[in-house]
């Protein structure tokens, strides 16, 4: 006579009474309340079940162990147990799912700050958090934004009723049934987004590259980055700005980033600019020299240095500040000017990037070169960076306006204005800002300068002009 067990559906194989189980508990004092699901809950997994397990194929079910699991923590009716070996499988999954698209991506938006070193092998995955991994997967479209809704449901209610978090509710057999389908048809026989694998791909080959990328090339790479979605662009700048500053990336790859970069920059959110900013910052604060370098140079070829921190900002705007005024005192300044303006202008896109630390000087600074040095030759002002001074003073609004009004009074720019070339300068720049300006009394004040420009050297001593700007300027 054969041995042999054959479990059939309605043999009641997973309802068996648990009544002596319980007992047993009971005997070693140990509590029995809400640790075993009760008998008609398991006869509801006992009946669904068969029907899901049936719709999976084989080569799904040969390796499945965790379902071994699963099924054998529900025939005793440990339903929680049941929801943990079913998550563990998950995440194992997403983990592999990881390694496939690449590992430094993954860290690289995983991961932020000087953090970031501490992760780069596949072991260090067990270092984060399930929920910075579901979170992460979303972001580089690994999972889409619906499962990720799911998962993150599950990871709430495994955490705040399962195994791992004692309490006193109980999971019904139609959750767990639920959750189940959701982490094996979503999760575990699911494939990466399109976007995704292109993202991988384009990486992979980028970092492999050996020689220059030619115009059509790049011009050709263009259309399909335009079709990423904003997140998929926002985590390719993040990895291209971590290869571009990588030691071990080689100048080839660092020059064909430097080609297409600024693109992807372009397309990207100011969101993921500013983190980059802060990246940055850590570099030069870990001393990491090379890194906050090379850093800095991806910055200034995507033309986003406006985007570095404040304290950069006010640091590196002072020392070009420095540099123009040095330049505009010394020999060939005609030349030697437009550079440093250039840099300055680099970090400032609208008024609102101008350091209020910085702001008096910066102001003082410009006006000193455009009011210029008062000679015919050129009319004592460097042709190619006038234009740039005027970018400058376009930008600005009343408060800087007022402010670039004081500068004119300072000693370093009012000791020129009894000039004529100056006065035309000085008159030209007051023409910009009155543009721009919006309270009609710093409108009046400015009329009342440009009507005046022959003494301007001197209108600060006007009773007329003290009575109008009492509520702006206090002259000592």
């Amino acid at each position: 006579m054969s041995s042999e067990l054959i479990a059939k559906p309605g043999t009641g194989v997973l309802s068996t009474d648990t009544t002596k189980f319980e007992g047993y508990l009971s005997y070693l004092g140990l509590p029995t309340e809400n640790i075993i699901a009760s008998l008609p809950e398991r006869q509801i997994i006992e009946k669904n079940l068969p029907t899901f397990i049936d719709s999976l194929p084989a080569e799904v079910k040969r390796d499945a162990r965790y379902l071994s699991k699963f099924v054998a923590g529900a025939a005793i009716g440990l339903f929680d147990a049941s929801l943990n070996y079913v998550w563990n499988e998950v995440v194992l999954n997403l983990r592999e799912k990881v390694v496939v698209y690449g590992l430094d991506m993954f860290f690289d938006a995983a991961v932020g700050g000087g953090r970031r070193e501490l992760y780069s092998t596949e072991e260090d995955l067990s270092g984060l958090k399930d929920n910075t991994l579901i979170n992460t997967c979303r972001k580089l479209e690994l999972i889409s934004d619906v499962v990720y809704t799911k998962l993150n449901h599950i990871l709430t209610m495994r955490n705040d009723i399962g195994a791992s978090h004692p309490n006193s509710y109980s999971i019904n057999a139609f959750e767990l049934l639920g959750w189940l389908q959701t982490c094996v048809q979503d999760i575990l026989n699911d494939k990466p987004s399109a976007s995704a694998i292109q993202i991988k791909s384009f990486l992979e080959n980028l970092k492999r590259s050996t020689d220059v990328l030619d115009e059509a090339t790049i011009h050709s790479m263009e259309r399909p980055l335009n079709d990423l979605s904003l997140q998929n662009t926002d985590n390719l700048l993040n990895s291209i700005f971590g290869i571009y500053t990588a030691d071990s990336t080689g100048n080839v790859v660092r020059k064909n980033i430097a080609l297409f970069a600024p693109h992807i920059w372009n397309k990207s959110s100011d969101n993921v600019k500013y983190k980059l900013g802060v990246t940055l910052d850590g570099y030069k604060n870990n001393l990491h020299n090379e890194k906050h370098a090379l850093g800095i140079e991806f910055f200034t070829f995507c033309d986003g240095n406006r985007y570095q921190s404040l304290d950069s900002r006010i640091i590196s705007l002072d020392g070009h500040a420095d540099d123009l005024l040095e330049a505009r005192y010394a020999w060939d300044n005609f030349y030697n000017e437009p550079p440093h303006m250039r840099k300055i202008l680099s970090y400032l896109k609208t008024e609102n990037d101008i350091p209020l630390e910085r702001v008096h000087k910066l102001i003082k600074t410009v006006l000193i070169c455009r009011v210029g040095k008062g000679i015919p030759y050129n009319t004592g002002v460097s042709p190619a960076g006038r234009p740039l001074y005027d970018q400058f003073f376009g930008m600005l609004g009343d408060q800087n306006i007022i402010n670039t009004v004081i500068a004119m009074h300072s000693n370093e720019v009012r000791v020129n204005l009894d000039n004529k070339y100056c006065q035309q300068h000085m008159v030209s720049v007051l023409t910009l800002l009155r543009a721009n300006a919006r309270s009609e009394r710093i409108q009046e004040i400015i009329d009342f300068l440009i009507a005046n420009q022959t003494i301007l050297h001197k209108v600060h001593n006007d009773k007329r002009y003290r009575d109008l700007t009492k509520n702006h300027i206090s002259f000592g």
